[in-house]
C-alpha cells in the first residue's frame, strides 16, 4: 500500500517577518524627515496580534499607516493579513489607529476551499482541523495540482501551504 502524502493550508503570516517589519517602521519614524519633531509610537501586542499607532492626526498618521504597509510588503508579509482600523482622534490633534493581523481560516472560508478542491475532481481527501485544512492523497502530482488551482482562485484570504510530506 502506498504511503499517503499531505499538506496543510493555513492563513498565517510569518511572525518573525512581522516583527522585523515593525522594527523597520520604528527605525524609519526616528529617521525620516517628515516624522521629525513629532511624538510617534508604534507598539505591537503579540498576544492579540495588533499594531497600535499613535501619532499626530492628518498627514502624519496617513504616512505612518502607509509606511507600515510598505515595510510589511517588503518583508513578504501579504497586505491581506492587515486589517486597518479607523483613525480615532484623542485630543490635542493626535490620533490612534489599530491594525489587526488576521490569522486562521474561518469555517465558512474553509468550506469554500473544500468545495473548490472537490470540484477539481482530483482524488484527495480534505479535513478541517481548527484553523487549518489538511489535504492528503496518494499522488504528489494531485496535491500539486490542488495547490496550483487554489493559488489561481481568490478566497479573500491569503493561503499558505505548509507541511508538504
Amino acid at each position: 500500500m502506498a504511503k499517503d502524502n499531505s499538506f496543510d493550508i493555513v492563513s498565517e503570516p510569518d511572525w518573525a517577518e512581522v516583527l522585523n517589519a515593525i522594527d523597520q517602521v520604528r527605525r524609519e519614524t526616528a529617521n525620516r524627515y517628515d516624522f521629525r519633531g513629532h511624538s510617534i509610537t508604534v507598539d505591537y501586542d503579540d498576544k492579540a496580534h495588533e499594531i497600535h499607532l499613535d501619532a499626530p492626526s492628518g498627514m502624519i498618521m496617513d504616512a505612518l499607516s502607509t509606511v507600515v504597509g510598505e515595510k510589511m510588503a517588503r518583508r513578504n508579509v501579504s497586505l491581506r493579513f492587515l486589517d486597518y482600523g479607523e483613525v480615532e482622534p484623542h485630543g490635542m490633534d493626535r490620533a490612534r489607529r489599530t491594525i489587526k493581523l488576521k490569522a486562521g481560516i474561518a469555517t465558512a472560508d474553509a468550506k469554500k476551499i473544500q468545495k473548490a478542491i472537490r470540484d477539481l475532481g482530483v482524488k484527495v481527501d480534505t479535513q478541517i482541523q481548527g484553523d487549518a485544512i489538511r489535504v492528503s492523497g496518494k499522488s504528489r502530482d494531485d496535491l500539486q495540482r490542488v495547490i496550483q488551482a487554489l493559488k489561481a482562485q481568490d478566497f479573500g484570504i491569503e493561503l499558505v501551504f505548509t507541511n508538504f510530506r
